[in-house]
């Protein structure tokens, strides 16, 4: 009876223990999976606000390079219909202002004072000349305050609901340019947030992953482009408040099968996740994007068209570069969903220019699987039925090694072509194509590799290859567009060999967003 007692009462015991193991284990791991789920929509909100910003960058910068090139007198009637029609095209400007020696001298909505207005010191100055004012009176609107940027001889009102559309408490955001990026700056200055005007300490502008500083806790997402950082933001005693019935579910369905469900929980916690996951995840959610490089006629600056490029963000934040993205779905067998993508999204960005505009053509590029994925033809079909768009606006570059297959190549160059698409070579003189195997192909143009374009101007070897180049496509009939044009003196060498020549490079313009593009266009047909 006394040792069916002591193991009855050890049996009790280790019962209890595993009670008190299973609770403090719904514990230990309610509070990590609740802190987990917070930093990832800390880190998904910071950058979904950072692309928000972006897009405000690239319409301010639109807006400035349109205003500053005005040719029209300053706050002449012209001048004042221009301001208005910018202000009017802007989706997050209240206001575009003419400025005249560091004063108010008109805008859009208020049109001309009396007499110029000085504006006084600016919260931020950057080393570009662009100038911010924070919470700035609009003295023309009755003590209205707002935020202004300057450059030049421009301003402009940003408008207050510009990340008005981004409310998720208790999770808080604040928009602002680090202490590092401004001149004389005392502290990191803020442009927007969620919660007001307010400031951050400077440190939390650096923090790329989740820190906590004294009772928040801080996540940041800057800009590449723009010195402009976003910044997350939580109170510790908050994540407890907003979760305390979880919390307490957590450790209720803890008991026995705590410990076994802590250690599947930790082991799925700290398991990687492999890019090559990631990238699918990101496929199959849409969660890619698609920049544009401008591509011009060399004569003219006209821009007749675009390269649309896949851009990517992984789970940790990381821009990914191109070349990675395909090598990673290339070695997994899925580039060709990359492609359908880019090809989807493209032409739902771009459906308003592609329209509106037969001549211009939007290139897109096929990796060696695209040309025999019958998917890609049925997606062609599907998106080009009872469309505006016509096969003349797509262009589809092959790399010379997606040629490599002879029989293969030539199959699927004749199918886009007899559907009256445009087919190029892509990085022209780096692979396996010559005279002969051009002339079999039977493609429309040859894009000229970068490597050739940078020793335009010196005695380089590869320099006096790019005649010859020129002469295999003069004898072909083939159409040129030159990659990786820096320097003007490189599109000059071009144009005078023919100004019917195309070109592409960050002379003409970088990647950029669908908007932007939009923008660049108008701009260039005013």
């Amino acid at each position: 009876m006394k040792v069916r007692n002591r193991y009855r009462f050890g049996r009790q015991w280790l019962a209890l223990a595993a009670v008190v193991l299973g609770l403090l284990a719904g514990y230990v791991i309610g509070w990590v999976s609740i802190l987990h789920g917070v930093k990832s929509r800390m880190r998904d909100f910071a950058h979904e606000i950072e692309q928000r910003n972006e897009e405000v960058g690239d319409e301010i910068g639109v807006t400035f390079a349109q205003a500053n090139a005005s040719t029209f007198a300053p706050c002449s009637p012209e001048d004042l219909a221009l301001l208005r029609r910018l202000t009017f095209a802007a989706r997050f400007l209240k206001d575009v202002a003419r400025l005249q020696d560091g004063a108010f001298a008109c805008s859009a909505t208020a049109g001309k004072p009396a007499a110029p207005m000085p504006l006084l010191k600016p919260d931020v100055m950057l080393p570009s000349g662009v100038n911010m004012y924070q919470s700035y009176e609009l003295k023309v609107q009755g003590g209205v305050r707002a935020d202004v940027i300057t450059y030049r001889n421009t301003d402009v009102v940003l408008s207050p609901d510009a990340f008005s559309e981004f409310p998720q408490e208790p999770i808080h955001f604040a928009v602002g340019v680090p202490e590092r990026t401004g001149k004389g700056a005392g502290s990191s200055v803020l442009i927007t947030g969620s919660t007001g005007k307010m400031r951050v300490p400077a440190e939390a502008f650096g923090i790329k992953t989740s820190k906590r500083v004294g009772d928040m806790l801080y996540r940041a997402a800057c800009s590449t482009r723009y010195p402009v950082c976003v910044v997350t933001m939580i109170q510790i005693q908050q994540i407890w408040r907003s979760n305390r019935s979880l919390m307490f579910g957590y450790i209720a369905t803890g008991g026995a099968a705590g410990l076994a469900c802590a250690s599947a929980l930790l082991m799925a916690g700290q398991k990687r996740r492999s890019h090559t996951n990631q990238l699918k995840r990101a496929i199959l959610m849409g969660k890619l994007s698609v920049a544009y490089q401008p591509i011009v006629e060399l004569g003219s600056h006209r821009i007749v068209g675009a390269e649309a490029l896949a851009r990517w963000t992984d789970e940790e934040g990381d821009s990914i570069r191109p070349e990675t993205i395909l090598a990673l779905a290339e070695a997994e067998g899925f580039v060709s969903e990359i492609t359908r993508f880019v090809l989807t999204r493209s032409l739902d960005e771009l459906r308003t220019i592609l329209a509106a505009d037969p001549d211009f053509r939007l290139s897109i590029n096929l990796a060696p699987s695209d040309l025999t994925d019958p998917r890609l033809l049925l997606l062609l079909d599907e998106k080009l039925r009872d469309s505006p768009i016509t096969p003349g606006n797509l262009a589809f570059e092959l790399t010379e090694r997606a040629t490599s297959q002879r029989e293969v190549a030539i199959a699927a160059i004749r199918r886009l072509r007899e559907r009256g698409h445009v087919v190029l070579i892509d990085d022209f003189g780096t692979g396996y194509s010559n005279l002969a195997y051009l002339t079999e192909l039977g493609v429309d143009g040859i894009k000229i590799n970068r490597s050739f374009i940078a020793t335009i101007g010196t005695d380089s070897v590869t320099a006096s290859i790019v005649p010859q180049i020129l002469g295999v496509a003069k004898a072909l009939s083939l159409e040129i567009v030159v990659q990786g044009i820096e320097r003007e003196e490189q599109a000059t060498y071009f144009s005078a060999e023919n100004p019917r020549i195309l070109g592409q490079g960050w002379f003409f313009g970088m990647p950029i967003p669908a908007r932007s593009l939009m923008y660049l266009c108008a701009e260039k047909t005013e």
